[in-house]
């Protein structure tokens, strides 16, 4: 009687990895840019609050200005391409994942702009949401960059 059962083998050198561990390096890596986007948000939401109420940049940049949802694309972007860069990936690839972060926010902010509502105060609240799903989307589009990085 004999059976059919193979023999797995595992190379010294690491060069393949199994399915389940390449399915796990992407929501691995996702969640490293989320920290980063969070520390982003963390030094933003600390800044903001050293600013004096009484200061004349306190006029100009606080929640539901355009300014300040600049600045907070901007403190929630930098770490991430920052991120990217000291992972490897190049400045190229990191900047696509800014673009891809950017472009969910700025489709809402053109379509608050056309329609003629008032969409900077939720802005604060959705764009984080919005620029997870554009760095998401980038992940599974550009899976093969993200699971074999070039740390791997």
């Amino acid at each position: 009687m004999t059976t059919d059962t193979k023999r797995l083998s595992f190379p010294l050198n690491g060069q393949t990895r199994s399915a389940a561990a390449k399915r796990r390096g992407l929501p691995w890596r996702f969640l490293e840019l989320q920290i980063m986007m969070g520390l982003g948000a963390l030094v933003c939401y600390l800044l903001v609050n050293l600013v004096p109420a009484s200061s004349s940049f306190a006029t100009v940049y606080h929640p539901g200005t355009l300014l300040f949802a600049a600045g907070d694309i901007l403190f929630l972007t930098v770490p991430v391409v920052a991120w990217m860069v000291f992972r490897g990936h190049g400045w190229r690839h990191s900047l696509e994942m800014a673009g891809a972060m950017i472009a969910p926010v700025a489709a809402i902010i053109a379509l608050g702009e056309l329609a003629g509502f008032p969409y900077l105060q939720w802005l604060i609240t959705a764009g984080y949401p919005a620029m997870s799903l554009g760095m998401l989307a980038h992940m599974v589009y550009r899976s093969q960059e993200h699971v074999h990085g070039a740390q791997d």
